[in-house]
């Protein structure tokens, strides 16, 4: 299974957000014969981790907690639901669904971001997954913040879409 850098497509909800601050994108193919849902892959994105992944995220909160960022640490449940219903929860709300795509946006002092999982079915049994990234900085901490954690984004995103991707298969 690999993950390789990917483009947007032209019929994902995610356009809207566009043209923004920072956008990526990564995909994978997958043969599975499960039914999987954007909102599968969401809930199990930001809520099984690997180990490392876990400890990085615990030092991000531990270094921006002095600037009042926020964290969704220990509301594990309340963001299941905020994914499922299409609703919000104290740190994120779904903004677009469709049984294709599913969009998280996070909002703080320093950014706002889009996230989603986009999922396109191809032949048989297999399936493109996409997780886009769409950020939007609200001032110039907004661009420091983000370029520090860039190469950490890159890493932590292309490895727990992976990770997230062999429990479905």
């Amino acid at each position: 299974m690999k993950v390789k850098d990917s483009t947007i497509p032209p019929g994902s909800l995610i356009n809207k957000y566009l043209p923004a601050n920072y956008s990526d994108s990564f995909e994978c193919e997958i043969d599975s014969d499960k039914k999987i849902t954007p909102d599968d892959i969401q809930i199990s994105f930001w809520t099984d981790m690997p180990d490392w992944v876990n400890q990085l995220f615990k030092l991000r909160n531990l270094l921006v907690k002095p600037f009042g960022l926020k964290g969704g640490e220990g509301k594990i449940q309340e963001f299941k639901e905020c994914i499922r219903s299409g609703g919000s929860c104290s740190f994120a709300r779904v903004t677009d669904k469709s049984p294709q795509e599913t969009i998280v946006f996070l909002d703080d002092k320093h950014l706002c971001a889009y996230l989603s999982v986009h999922i396109e079915d191809l032949e048989g049994n297999r399936k493109k997954v996409r997780s886009i990234t769409v950020v939007h900085f609200h001032y110039w901490l907004g661009y420091i913040y983000f370029y520090t954690i860039c190469p950490f984004h890159y890493l932590v995103v292309r490895n727990i879409l992976k990770y997230t991707l062999k429990k479905f298969i």
